[in-house]
């Protein structure tokens, strides 16, 4: 009985308990009655998704936490293996962080210069050379020119073979017969592949052919000029360079012919010098080297000393490159670059150089650097049978294409 009992107290406080709590479901079906009583609350349209829209979690960043700062580091040294604070930055104080001023130029690298000789007074046949210079082809392909005028027609290639001057101009046949000489001379461009020169006398003069010179003057400026271009177109009429009377012009052969000095003129001048002599009222005649026996050449060329070509290779032809530049410029524009060249070089503004101008620009080389093998081929033989050389020499002696593959 008095188990059964106290199994009834058991059950019964236990009941009592429970009725004082409360039961959760019969609380969430007595809530769900009262709010069904409330208005329902209007949902607004969301434009776009903002931090008030995200969890409180993910609306700022996490920051970081030092474990070191925590109260129980000390007792869990383990945390700074795992997890190690951050080194603060480095601040190099000779270093600005900001810049205070501009940053210098840079500057243009140097220019690689050449010295060219050239092989007469100024003039229009130096066409390629003044343009380029005045046009600034020189300076964009790198290059500081300076050209010079020699004190003697001679001395051009003497100045190069003694290393006194990087390039000079000259002619195909005195090229022959220098290299034979043993001279370190090699032609690198052709800015005239014509021939240029031409025995010149008065129309009125009783000089009808080359056979009528016996026993004449005749004046010159350059050697090769008499051997062999003018004893090569005597040869052809039985006569010799020991029957006339050879007189040297220098630098003046219009003037010894209207002075009366001489009776006739050999100069690689044919684009020029009858100008000349027709404005100062002498009418001429002329005969052409290449008409009379020569073969045809090179009239007006570039040389380079063959000892140091290796290490001036690169400036030699970008050098060939602003001739091209300026040449083609010219040949489109020739008014234009007469006007220039007169600009930069007052002196050659004469009537004389005017009129020669369209038979100078004509004869200008488009690509200065190409070589004709056949050409320099044909003038050897012919000085070596004739005996104005010793020896035939491989074409590489003589001439070079920096240009060819």
């Amino acid at each position: 009985m008095t188990t059964l009992r106290t199994r009834k107290a058991r059950w019964l406080l236990f009941a009592v308990f429970a009725t004082s709590l409360g039961s959760p479901a019969a609380a969430d079906q007595q809530e769900q009655a009262d709010s069904a009583s409330l208005p329902a609350p209007e949902i607004a349209q969301v434009a776009e998704l903002g931090q008030e829209a995200l969890p409180a979690s993910q609306r700022d960043p996490i920051p970081f936490i030092d474990p070191a700062a925590l109260p129980y580091a000390s007792q869990h040294p383990i945390l700074f293996d795992v997890f190690p604070a951050q080194a603060p930055p480095i601040v190099d104080d000779t270093v600005p962080s900001i810049t205070l001023r501009s940053p210098e130029p840079i500057d243009p690298p140097p220019l690689d210069e050449l010295r060219v000789v050239l092989d007469w007074y100024l003039s229009p046949q130096h066409a390629a050379l003044l343009i380029a210079q005045a046009r600034g082809d020189f300076t964009r392909h790198g290059l500081d020119i300076t050209l010079n005028v020699p004190a003697d027609p001679s001395l051009p290639p003497k100045l190069l073979a003694a290393g006194r001057a990087d390039l000079a101009l000259g002619r195909q046949a005195q090229l022959h017969i220098l290299v034979d000489e043993q001279q370190p001379l090699v032609r690198v461009a052709s800015l005239m592949p014509t021939p240029l020169s031409s025995l010149v006398v008065a129309a009125d003069s009783d000089i009808e052919t080359l056979a009528d010179l016996a026993g004449k003057r005749v004046g010159h400026a350059h050697d090769d000029s008499l051997s062999p271009m003018l004893a090569g177109m005597l040869a052809q009429h039985d006569v010799t360079l020991d029957e006339l009377t050879l007189d040297y012009v220098n630098f003046s052969p219009a003037q010894a012919l209207l002075e009366g000095r001489v009776d006739a003129l050999i100069a690689p001048l044919r684009h020029v010098l009858p100008h000349h002599l027709d404005v100062e009222g002498i009418r001429v005649r002329s005969f052409a080297a290449e008409e009379h026996g020569v073969p045809r050449h090179d009239g007006l060329i570039l040389m380079a000393n063959r000892d140091t070509l290796a290490t001036q290779r690169s400036e030699i032809k970008r050098l060939l490159l602003a001739l091209e530049d300026a040449t083609e410029w010219a040949l489109n524009y020739p008014d234009d670059a007469w006007e220039l060249i007169t600009r930069n070089h007052p002196a050659l503004d004469s009537t004389i150089n005017q009129r020669a101008w369209p038979d100078t620009l004509r004869r200008l080389a488009l690509r200065p650097s190409v070589l004709d093998a056949k050409r320099y081929a044909a003038m050897q033989n012919y000085l070596y049978e004739r005996g104005h050389i010793d020896t035939r020499q491989p074409l590489e002696r003589l001439a070079v294409d920096l240009h060819a593959p």
